[in-house]
């Protein structure tokens, strides 16, 4: 049974791995549905037809990409006539140059089109300075819908109904986060936000703000300019509108400064000292899931990781250590100590050494008592050892005549070990 179980294993591992590929092959699609807004991806969140729209709209003006940080790349002169910056992304990072370029960008003349999810609070504390009834600046608003509609608010420009706007994912239609320009941010300041645009005919999702001599213009709803918005007649005819605020002049597409919403909020919070925390609604894992490579590689290892919990989570029998043998040590010292003796040619000492350490032995191997020898002693041993009763005698004969004398030849010490020797080498 233990030969065959790698095979189990491998079989049950091999078979986890085939069910996750099949399921994972079955709800793949031929598209990548995460919102990119890449201006040279055609996957239906990226942003290659709106781009395309806008290099053609001013047939007589440039249309340039920014690659890299807008400092440097933004013209700051209007004379020879109003252009326009446009970013379309779900967040936009910038640094403290990319944010004093915009703004002294649009304060020469120019316009600044911002679309996005989340918007830089670094850039909106200067922009939406002249705060209504002290509201300060916190981010967009966020309405949870899986369709919404779309519609201008000037009378040129406004249809009946608005456009319907759904957010599709893979196969079907899914809830998605709009965002929307809190109510509260417009007043009737000179430089306070002017409505343009709305959502479901309430909720502001285009307006505009004045600085210096030129305009911002801010939309929450980048999705609104993706691919798969943008091949709809509908959906192209409302971001003709949307683009008609637009300047004749040339186009500066921001390329650079495109992050995830998640990335940009975070940054608001960290600017925003004041502002309340939101908890991010994108985790990791949601990326992960979100890619299939990453996605085969998580249940790849989640299904290895139960596979081991399976197998190792049976309780195993622990190892037994080896116990070393238990040493009388008490019997060394004797030894050590006889050895001595007889170096010193102590031989009555040796000899009485010697008894101790049979006594001794007697003790532990027979259990028995040594203190009195008399001859129930001597037969009980004999009986149990099977040495002679007589050779046990003599032993202890010897013993008695050692343990009178002052002086112990060499020769005794010889005859008593001879006898000690017969009972060691004979006893059982």
């Amino acid at each position: 049974m233990k030969n065959k179980r790698p095979l189990i294993i491998f079989g049950i591992a091999a078979l986890l791995i085939l069910t996750c590929f099949i399921l994972l092959r079955s709800n793949k699609s031929p598209h990548n549905w995460t919102e990119n807004y890449k201006e040279g991806s055609k996957e239906p969140y990226g942003t290659f037809v709106v781009k395309e729209l806008l290099d053609a709209y001013f047939p007589k003006k440039s249309f340039n990409e920014i690659n890299s940080s807008l400092a440097g790349k933004l013209s700051t002169d209007s004379l020879g006539g109003t252009n326009n910056y446009v970013f379309v992304g779900e967040g936009l990072y910038m640094d403290t140059s990319d944010v004093n370029t915009l703004l002294e960008f649009v304060e020469s003349g120019n316009n600044a089109f911002i679309s996005s999810r989340t918007i830089p609070y670094d850039l909106m504390f200067y922009v939406y300075y002249t705060e209504c009834d002290n509201n300060y600046w916190d981010d967009y608003k966020t309405m949870k819908d899986s369709s919404i509609t779309l519609d201008m608010l000037h009378k040129d420009l406004r249809e009946e109904p608005g456009i319907e706007y759904k957010y599709f994912y893979n196969k079907g239609v899914g809830s998605y986060r709009w965002q929307y320009i809190d109510s509260v941010y417009f007043c009737d300041q000179a430089y306070s936000f002017v409505e343009l645009g709305v959502i479901n005919d309430s909720l502001i999702n285009f307006a505009k703000i004045p600085y210096g001599e030129g305009t911002f213009y801010l939309h929450t709803t980048p999705l609104s300019f993706s691919n798969i918005q943008m091949i709809d007649p509908k959906g192209l005819n409302y971001a003709t509108k949307v683009f008609s605020h637009l300047s004749e002049g040339d186009i500066y597409w921001d390329n650079h400064s495109r992050v995830r919403e998640s990335i940009g909020r975070r940054r608001n919070q960290n600017s925003n000292g004041g502002g309340p925390r939101q908890i991010s609604s994108e985790g990791p894992l949601k990326y992960i899931l979100s890619q299939a490579p990453l996605a085969w590689a998580w249940y790849t290892a989640l299904g290895l990781g139960l596979l081991y919990l399976l197998f190792r989570a049976k309780r195993t029998q622990r190892s037994i250590p080896v116990l070393e043998e238990n040493k009388n040590t008490s019997l060394d010292f004797i030894s050590t100590i006889g050895s001595l003796y007889f170096i010193q040619n102590d031989h009555r000492k040796l000899c009485l050494q010697k008894m101790r350490l049979f006594l001794s032995f007697i003790r532990e191997r027979y259990l028995m008592n040594t203190n009195i020898a008399d001859e129930a002693f001597f037969k009980r041993l004999s009986a149990k050892s099977e040495v002679p009763m007589n050779v046990i005698e003599q032993i202890f004969s010897f013993h008695n005549n050692i343990n009178g004398s002052s002086f112990i030849s060499e020769q005794t010490l010889i005859e008593f070990h001879m006898e000690m020797d017969k009972f060691y080498k004979n006893c059982k």
